[in-house]
């Protein structure tokens, strides 16, 4: 079934037959730009994220350069902490850092339910000043972290590579743990509508450290919440995306989660994550899944890359599929090799 009249990632995300191979790049607006370097270099990254102006101008950047399907709009997964209490910073060299961290019920009082429109309504006016910059065919993609990986950072106050405390609340505090995804889910779902209020056409749910937890826990504590956060954003009549994170394992959990789109991560070939996801009873499209590092190699590597992608996702079959990378671009990804790419998609037949 075909619908040119839809907008090419919108009718690839419904299963249909999109009017072309749709294309975007998670990350596709950041530091591997000099134009964004250039607005970087004089303002502090929350701050970026705070103008509706500027966002929008680093959102629309890499579509002047390149013929991509949609824009997401340039924010943070953690821009709905500082909303609920925390204070959000980005020191050098050691990523996001999270104020008064959540280990306790104590600290979990202390947070606020966030009123999305009043306390988050720039990514609203970001999006709003986006959107009337695109083209017709192209979609304007709103986004959020989902609960387990919000908290994560809103524990542990920053990254982590052991999430040491976050099991420890999970553990020993089972209840205050399940009582900060509420928050979080409530005020995600807000957000959320805001957004698509504001003229997202589509949705996506980061879940990057889902696979920090065993299927067993991923089940009990965090697909409960997750699927309760993807529920109502379909209702807000747009596709919602979902990305489980790293590697294979956490899509054999995926049962009974009503999503449009799964977005496939470069560790898991589209073959595989199909065959599961079928096995659970999940027929969705997918999105992917070019390795981001794979985009410094030579001009004839990445072409050849992206020929095998979209040769492997025709000979499934799949329902729908969205070209992407299986993770956000790098800093250090050449410009020019998004043009291979996107001329490969092009001309491919």
């Amino acid at each position: 079934m075909s619908d040119l009249s839809l907008k090419p990632l919108i009718a690839a995300a419904r299963g249909l037959t999109p009017s072309r191979q749709p294309v975007w790049f998670m990350r596709q607006a950041g530091r591997y730009l000099p134009e964004y370097r250039a607005v970087r270099s004089k303002v502090e990254f929350v701050e970026l994220c705070r103008s509706p102006e500027l966002a929008a101008e680093v959102t629309l950047q890499p579509l002047r350069r390149y013929d991509l399907d949609a824009a997401i709009i340039f924010s943070d997964i953690l821009v709905p902490c500082t909303a609920m209490g925390q204070t959000l910073t980005f020191d050098k060299g050691e990523g996001p850092v999270l104020s008064h961290p959540v280990r306790s019920a104590a600290d979990l009082s202390r947070l606020k339910r966030a009123d999305a429109v009043r306390d988050l309504g720039y990514v609203g006016d970001a999006i709003a000043k986006t959107k009337a910059g695109l083209r017709s065919d192209q979609t304007m993609i709103g986004f959020a972290g989902a609960p387990f990986t919000v908290a994560s950072y809103m524990i542990e106050g920053g990254g982590s590579k052991t999430f040491t405390e976050v099991k420890r609340l999970l553990f020993k505090e089972p209840a205050v743990f399940a009582g900060l995804l509420d928050l979080i889910a409530e005020v995600t779902c807000d957000y959320l509508a805001m957004q698509v209020k504001s003229g997202a056409d589509a949705l996506m749910l980061f879940d990057t450290w889902a696979g920090q937890l065993t299927g067993a826990d991923y089940r009990s504590f965090v697909l409960p919440v997750t699927k309760r956060v993807i529920a109502y954003a379909r209702t807000l009549g747009v596709p919602v995306t979902y990305f489980p994170g790293q590697g294979i394992d956490r899509m054999f959990e995926l049962a009974g989660l009503e999503v449009d789109v799964i977005s496939v991560d470069w560790r898991t070939r589209l073959a595989s994550a199909s065959k599961i996801l079928r096995e659970v009873g999940l027929e969705v499209t997918l999105q992917g899944n070019l390795d981001p590092q794979l985009l410094v190699a030579p001009e004839q590597v990445v072409r050849q890359r992206v020929r095998d992608i979209l040769l492997e996702a025709r000979q499934l079959g799949l329902k729908g599929h969205i070209f992407n990378v299986g993770h956000g671009l790098l800093p250090h990804t050449p410009p020019e090799s998004l043009t291979w790419v996107i001329d490969e998609l092009r001309a491919f037949r």
